[in-house]
């Protein structure tokens, strides 16, 4: 079975600074949930990575927001996510009793103490936890192994791929998950950017290979070049599985709703988008590679390798 994760008023907040208002939110995760979607991310916790200037309710989901939702739309089933540097198991307490589900701990390969404290006190509370690897693409088999079982051995329940950089191709896609089945006992997820439009493909083959938490969003709103769109993937599960598991006619009228807004603001694929997907890099070298762009594509290419060698060096 597919589980299906809306992630627009999280990373589609990206588009807007975070700033979805609430009554919006709240039928966004309504209609959603009514069309068959089976889980809802309503935003971050107490921000992203890096301070945002000015940012808005869903870049923070305070717990007054989460009971907003809960009290809103009760059936919805409400998915947060934040970077553990962030947050505190108070944090975590309170989202509980105001209405959470899943807790997604964002993390990197690096330093993973805090994280697995972390999770470790979320699933004592009654939370199912996804751990969500970033720029996945950058990670060693071994090294993806041995955060899986540290994760895993904390209680996780979900061990989620998440292709930041949007450079994975459908086979490295597939070898990935399969791994991950295959040396865990750990569900596996995939979050798609679609720096190289492969966004379908890579989450088909995600799932072919066993992944059962997928994550999309409304029209692929979302960071830079934008997410797996949510409405395109539902079509081809109901093909696939060639019943209307899911509503389309429902999400099509969100999407509707969702663009008539003064908060709408659709994501785009650009040249930067491509080569950064294409050379692997992370949105920390987006600015460098930007102002290079400003001259002409050879000389990004260029200075890519120049980034490329300094790293190694």
């Amino acid at each position: 079975m597919i589980n299906n994760i809306d992630v627009t008023l999280r990373d589609g907040g990206y588009q807007n600074g975070f700033c979805f208002p609430a009554d919006y939110a709240a039928k966004h995760a309504q209609m959603l949930t009514e069309s068959g979607v089976e889980w809802i991310e309503i935003g971050y916790r107490n921000g992203s990575f890096k301070p945002i200037p000015n940012i808005g309710t869903t870049g923070l989901s305070p717990d007054s927001y989460i009971r907003f939702i809960h009290a809103a739309a009760p059936d919805v089933k409400i998915v947060v996510i934040a970077h553990p540097h962030n947050i505190t198991t108070k944090d975590i307490k309170e989202m509980k009793a105001s209405g959470l589900s899943m807790l997604r701990l964002c993390i990197n390969a690096d330093k993973p103490q805090r994280a697995i404290e972390l999770c470790k006190f979320a699933k004592s509370v009654g939370l199912k936890i996804s751990i969500n690897l970033v720029r996945v693409s950058q990670i060693s088999t071994d090294k993806l192994i041995e955060i899986a079982h540290l994760y895993q051995d904390a209680g996780a329940d979900i061990f989620c791929l998440a292709d930041s950089n949007g450079s994975l191709l459908p086979e490295q896609v597939s070898h990935l998950v399969c791994l991950i089945r295959l040396k865990t006992h750990l569900e596996v997820g995939f979050h798609a950017h679609d720096n190289l439009g492969l966004a379908v493909a890579n989450s088909i083959e995600a799932v072919r290979s066993g992944a059962t938490f997928i994550d999309s969003s409304l029209t692929g709103m979302g960071k830079d070049a934008g997410n797996l769109a949510l409405e395109s993937w539902l079509v081809l599960l109901n093909f696939y599985e060639q019943q209307e598991m899911y509503n389309i006619g429902v999400v099509l009228s969100q999407i509707n709703i969702l663009q008539s807004g003064n908060f709408f603001n659709a994501s785009k694929r650009t040249v930067l988008d491509i080569i950064m997907g294409l050379s692997n890099l992370s949105a920390d070298y987006r600015k460098i590679i930007e102002s290079t762009l400003g001259q002409d594509v050879p000389s990004v290419f260029k200075e890519i390798k120049k980034l490329t060698a300094e790293k190694v060096a």
